[in-house]
């Protein structure tokens, strides 16, 4: 189901039913602790997930939009065994790890059939486009330091350069098959991020009270950092998803929980009155995102354009490195976490230095 990933702000780009934070419920008499239900996050394209099931559904992410299908509900308690004012238990979610295969397997089935008019001009409207030459300038939040972020930056010596410079690789080659006349929006190489956690979303800017506040906010994010491990990921595929992002999609070696999931919980704990919406199941790297889709193209040639990333997605698929920087982003103009040139304040944040 399209929405918003990759909208996620395509990160962009999120859109879907969001759950509040999570919280205890009253019980009338003690029983052991029910799982906690982790806050719904979104896609790129800003789209939120419910927890997946193995039915195939629609997806968003940032710019992208994601969106399984919730987990069922557990069996109904007897009436007489739950007092009237006592509501019923609600379902754990997923875990993150749990999860992410389904969530990538519906990113990648969601453009099967085109790309969604309505993310592309969600999308399009964040930029200012040249009529004469089609380059596309992001445009700048209407809520100045509204929108800040945590995210991994794909980049170091330990594979993390080299897989970056795969990325825009494959980044050119899915482009250049893109029907001509088309109008997209590349990612510079040196903002390539996974996005941990937003403590200013695009739908829900939060601006810091004054300087002390934004210098506690990166106080606590450098403790948070510094007591998680390095990242190890590696490419599960790329995909395009419906809403026009190009994906790069990762995961943990093995395929079991990635200290980014973690993170993302500790973060939670540390900021509950954060905005609702929140990076979940996807470890995704946004490469370009598609503006404008005419001349259209039929069904043929969009297939030809799917077949080619499948094929750039093979060229790096297994590709492996071990992230150890997370950077503290003040975003200032819309789609450029990351990118210093474009106005953004990066505070690069070491993984792991705390850890004994």
């Amino acid at each position: 189901m399209p929405s918003d990933l990759l909208g996620v702000r395509v990160e962009e780009e999120r859109d879907a039913l969001l759950k509040s934070p999570p919280r205890r419920r009253p019980a009338p008499e003690p029983t052991p602790p029910s799982p906690e239900t982790h806050p719904d996050r979104t896609s790129p394209a800003g789209g939120d997930y419910p927890a997946p099931t193995s039915d195939p559904t629609t997806t968003t992410n940032e710019a992208t939009d994601d969106d399984p299908s919730p987990s069922p509900a557990p069996p109904e308690e007897p009436t007489s065994s739950r007092p009237a004012d006592v509501p019923p238990e609600e379902p754990a979610a997923v875990p993150d790890h749990v999860g992410r295969a389904t969530a990538y397997d519906e990113l990648e089935a969601s453009a099967r059939g085109g790309l969604d008019p309505a993310s592309i001009e969600a999308a399009a409207s964040k930029y200012s486009i040249d009529e004469r030459t089609a380059h596309a300038t992001p445009l700048p939040y209407d809520v100045p330091n509204g929108v800040r972020l945590l995210c991994t930056g794909v980049e170091g010596p330990d594979g993390g350069d080299a897989l970056r410079d795969a990325l825009a690789d494959v980044c050119d080659v899915v482009v250049k098959a893109l029907p001509t006349g088309w109008v997209t929006h590349r990612n510079p190489p040196r903002s390539y991020h996974t996005t941990v956690f937003h403590t200013g979303h695009p739908s829900d800017p939060r601006p810091p009270k004054d300087p002390y506040d934004l210098a506690f906010e990166v106080r606590e994010a450098t403790q948070l950092v510094g007591h998680t491990p390095r990242i190890p990921v590696i490419v599960d595929r790329v995909v395009m998803a419906s809403s026009g992002v190009l994906l790069a999609l990762l995961t943990h070696p093995g395929g079991g929980e990635s200290p980014t999931d973690g993170l993302r919980l500790r973060c939670r704990e540390r900021w509950p009155g954060a905005p609702a919406r929140q990076a979940t199941y996807v470890m995704h790297v946004s490469l370009c995102r598609v503006l404008r889709t005419t001349p259209a193209c039929d069904g043929r040639e969009w297939s030809e354009v799917l077949g080619r990333v499948r094929e750039a997605s093979n060229a790096v698929k297994g590709k492996t490195a071990t992230l150890t920087t997370v950077w503290h982003v003040q975003e200032r103009t819309q789609m450029t976490c990351g990118d210093v040139e474009a106005g953004c304040v990066v505070k690069r944040l070491v993984l792991g230095k705390d850890l004994k």
